[in-house]
């Protein structure tokens, strides 16, 4: 499990897609009635990009890219990518306190979807508040860890939000995705000019 960031580069061409994928087990009867059960509360996402240019001189966006996908070894090992249209919420609720307990692991609601957050962007300052109250970071709270590097709020023994206190957070986060494919095509069409027309990744989860 890698927590390696994948490269923003310039060549990167419109559009971008992105896909939610559910699991519905769906039973139909001799009358043609049906059963249907959600198999995963939360979507595996997926992206597909595609790259007009990576040029390989002096900006070595050829080379960056191949050697992230050659690093990763294909689908093998995962990797964080920051989705600039979905990667930071501002004074998100994520939990309500009971006096005692101390760990909030985060999410982030999208048009009152509310998902599971599981890589933190720390390069990015975050905040935390208790009843709109701002805590000290490292003397109030700390980051729970886990797989793919932060993914919730541990306060410090002794500042357990009170009972019915609401726990707010502005942070930015990653996806921790991995490709689809073992094998991908780069094409060069012009000295020192290649591009890259389909590069699909897929979420993953703990």
């Amino acid at each position: 499990m890698s927590t390696a960031v994948f490269p923003a580069l310039a060549g990167l061409e419109y559009p971008v897609t992105r896909t939610p994928v559910f699991k519905t087990l769906v039973q139909e009867s001799v009358s043609g009635k049906e059963n249907r059960a959600a198999l995963q509360v939360y979507p595996r996402w997926k992206w597909s990009l595609s790259f007009n240019f990576l040029r390989d001189d002096s900006n070595n966006e050829f080379r960056t890219l191949l050697g992230f996908f050659l690093a990763r070894q294909g689908a093998y090992d995962s990797f964080l990518f920051d989705d600039v249209d979905d990667d930071g919420v501002t004074d998100q609720p994520v939990g309500v306190g009971d006096g005692s307990n101390l760990n909030f692991p985060l999410v982030r609601t999208l048009g009152g979807f509310v998902e599971p957050i599981l890589a933190v962007n720390t390069n990015v300052v975050a905040t935390v508040k208790v009843n709109g109250v701002l805590q000290a970071f490292t003397s109030q709270w700390g980051w729970l860890f886990g797989a793919y590097g932060p993914y919730g709020i541990a306060f410090t023994p002794g500042n357990a939000p009170g009972n019915g206190a609401s726990v707010t957070a502005t942070f930015n986060y990653y996806w921790p995705v991995r490709f689809t494919a073992d094998d991908n095509d780069f094409t060069k069409f012009m000295n020192k000019l290649w591009e890259q027309k389909k590069l699909e990744f897929e979420s993953v989860k703990n």
